[in-house]
C-alpha cells in the first residue's frame, strides 16, 4: 500500500523490491505491481489454511494482516500426509523445498481388507505435479508458514480475539476452523457433525522392519481402519480409527490397537508414544461461504474427517484457488467469490463423507498456477467491494 510522501509500506518493500522512499526500484519475480493499487486484506486464522491463504494474497500482490486466536509458537504433535496437489501450492507460496526438508516423500498407499484379505494399491504422484505427496509434522507445516509471513514482513497479530465484524479491508478471509466464528457472522449456523469414529495416533522413533518407508498402509477391518507410515529418519506414524456410539464414549487403547497387532507395525506399539482419543467430525458444505467481502476456507468452509483423506490439501487448495480467482476477476471480490464457490463447493461435496476407498478429487498444477497472466489486463486499482452482496 503507497504511504504519503512518495513512500510504499513496509511489506511492499520486502515483497516487491521497493525503496522505503521514492520511485519504484525494481519489482521481484512475482506479480507484486497489483498491490500498488491498495487493495488490503485480512485473514483470520494462521493455521494451515489461513497461512497459506495470506501468502497466497501476498503473492499476487495484496496487502495482508492475520489474526489469529492462538501464540505464534506452535505447539501441535500431530502429522499430516500432504497430497500432491498441496504441495503444489505450499510451491507456489515458496515453502514446498522447505516442507520436503523436514517432512519425507510417500510414492504410494497400500490397503488391505483385514477379513477377506483383498488388497489395492495406487500411486502417490500425479501427473502434472511436481511433488508426491510429502509427510511432515504439523507444527513443522505450521512454523514454516508463518515464518514465510515474518519473512514477507505481513503484519500477524497472535492471541488476538479480532473478528469480522471488528475488521475493515477489502476482503476477509475466514480461516478460523471447522467451528469458525466468521462462518456463523455469515449466517452460515450449520454445527460440525460427529462421524460415528474415534481415532488414536501413535509415534516410534524407529522404523518397523518388513515394511517399505515412504508407503502409505491401511488396513480395513469391520470397526474402523489403522494405518501406518514410515521413514528411516523420522521413524513410525501410525493410527487406528474406530467406530464409537457417541464422542464420549471410551474406546480403550488395547481394543483400538488389536487390528495393528497382527500387522509388521505390532512390535513398535507398545514403545510408542499414544495420543489421547480423539473425536472426529466434519462439516456439511452445502451452506454459505460468503457474504458480502468475507469469505470462509479449508476447515471453516467445509471440515473433513481424517476419513476423507485430504483435509489439510483441501485447505491449501483453498487458500491458493481464491488467490488465483482474485487475480483473474481484476480484483472484483463479488466476482472472485462466486468464482471461488462455484469451483471449490463441488469439490468439497464430493469428499464430505467418501466410501471407503473413494479417491479424493484434486487440483491440477493449472489451477493452481499463480504466476500464470490472467487472459485480459487488469485495471488500474482494484475496485473495493460493496459492503452489501448476494451470497453463496
Amino acid at each position: 500500500m503507497a504511504l504519503r510522501g512518495g513512500q510504499v509500506s513496509p511489506f511492499l518493500a520486502r515483497i516487491c523490491d521497493l525503496p522505503l522512499k521514492g520511485g519504484v526500484k525494481g519489482v521481484a519475480d512475482r506479480s507484486c505491481g497489483e498491490a500498488l493499487t491498495g487493495m488490503r486484506a485480512v485473514v483470520i486464522g494462521a493455521g494451515i489454511g489461513g497461512a497459506t491463504g495470506a501468502l497466497a494474497l501476498a503473492e499476487i500482490g495484496v496487502e495482508v494482516e492475520v489474526h489469529e486466536a492462538g501464540a505464534r509458537p506452535v505447539e501441535d504433535w500431530g502429522w499430516v500426509t500432504l497430497g500432491p496437489a498441496a504441495m503444489t501450492g505450499l510451491d507456489q507460496v515458496g515453502v514446498a523445498d522447505s516442507l520436503r526438508a523436514v517432512g519425507f516423500p510417500v510414492t504410494k498407499v497400500r490397503t488391505v481388507d483385514i477379513a477377506t484379505g483383498a488388497a489395492s494399491e495406487f500411486s502417490r504422484t500425479e501427473p502434472t505435479h511436481r511433488y508426491s505427496s510429502t509427510h511432515v509434522w504439523r507444527q513443522d507445516l505450521i512454523s514454516i508458514l508463518r515464518n514465510q509471513l515474518e519473512t514477507l514482513g505481513v503484519s500477524c497479530h497472535y492471541d488476538s480475539s479480532a473478528t469480522a465484524a471488528d475488521l475493515d479491508a477489502d476482503l476477509i478471509v475466514g480461516a478460523d476452523g471447522s467451528r469458525s466464528a466468521t462462518r456463523r457472522s455469515l449466517g452460515n449456523l450449520v454445527d460440525p457433525a460427529y462421524t460415528g469414529e474415534i481415532i488414536r495416533y501413535g509415534h516410534h522413533p524407529r522404523p518397523v522392519a518388513g515394511l517399505p518407508t515412504g508407503v502409505l498402509h491401511f488396513w480395513r477391518h469391520g470397526n474402523g481402519v489403522a494405518g501406518y507410515v514410515g521413514d528411516a529418519r523420522d521413524g513410525s506414524f501410525w493410527f487406528s480409527r474406530h467406530q464409537s456410539d457417541s464422542p464420549t464414549a471410551t474406546v480403550d487403547l488395547p481394543t483400538m490397537i488389536v487390528p495393528l497387532r497382527d500387522t509388521p507395525v505390532g512390535p513398535v506399539l507398545d514403545g510408542s508414544r499414544v495420543s489421547r482419543p480423539i473425536a472426529l467430525y466434519d462439516l456439511d458444505p452445502t451452506d454459505v461461504w460468503h457474504r458480502g467481502h468475507t469469505v470462509v476456507i479449508g476447515d471453516a468452509a467445509h471440515a473433513l474427517s481424517p476419513a476423507a483423506g485430504r483435509g489439510a490439501t483441501s485447505s491449501i487448495e483453498d487458500a491458493v484457488i481464491l488467490a488465483k480467482y482474485l487475480r483473474q476477476n481484476q480484483f472484483a471480490v463479488h466476482q472472485a467469490l462466486e468464482s471461488f464457490t462455484s469451483n471449490r463447493r463441488p469439490v468439497a461435496l464430493a469428499a464430505y463423507r467418501p466410501t471407503p476407498g473413494q479417491r479424493p478429487v484434486a487440483a491440477t498444477a493449472e489451477e493452481l498456477d499463480l504466476r500464470a497472466q490472467p487472459s485480459s489486463e487488469r485495471p488500474a486499482a482494484g475496485p473495493k467491494a460493496p459492503r452489501t452482496q448476494s451470497s453463496a
